[in-house]
């Protein structure tokens, strides 16, 4: 169980989506990667696959300096002061792709540990499953490339987090 302020800043995921496993990740880094460039400890960041109804996934590559370097990432970001986590959502795939995530849908949060061997940063992200609301993705500014998967790449980053969620949602999708 997530300690008590998790509790109180995911309370709206909660009572929207139920009790979902929380999972603890312990992930070595860059030190150009984005957990080193924030005050707020620990972080908070909503994300997930946005798939188009019909089997395929959007998945995006930042431009350099994101600390994931030429690796394939879901659309999602930082939680801003105040925003529940589906809102979160929301705003970051309008931002990075231009388009709606309908239906979302939370599988998990990842309480998470990010280190470069100098320092270290925690945080919690909410994995979300969402229909996209169009099949054109528009690239944010810090998008260099938006593409549809038919199945997730092997360079997709912490692939093993979607592997579930992709055979669940987004395979058997039908709608």
């Amino acid at each position: 169980m997530c300690p008590g302020v998790c509790k109180d800043r995911l309370a709206d995921a909660f009572d929207r989506f139920g009790r979902v496993p929380i999972e603890k990740r312990k992930a070595m880094v860059l030190p150009d990667h984005s957990a080193f460039r924030t005050t707020e400890d620990p972080f908070w960041s909503a994300g997930g696959l946005l798939h188009d109804g019909g089997g395929r996934v959007l998945l995006i590559r930042h431009v350099a300096g994101s600390g994931w370097g030429d690796a394939w990432v879901t659309p999602g970001g930082r939680l801003e002061e105040g925003e529940t986590t589906v809102d979160g959502l929301r705003r970051e795939v309008r931002e990075e792709v231009g388009l709606d995530a309908l239906e979302p849908i939370l599988t998990r949060i990842l309480q998470q540990t990010f280190s470069d061997g100098t320092r270290v940063a925690h945080g919690y992200f909410a994995q979300f499953v969402a229909r996209a609301s169009s099949g054109v993705p528009r690239r944010g500014p810090d998008v260099r490339e938006a593409r549809w998967f038919e199945s997730l790449p092997p360079d997709l980053v912490f692939r093993e987090d979607y592997l579930v969620d992709f055979q669940r949602f987004v395979a058997a999708a039908t709608f």
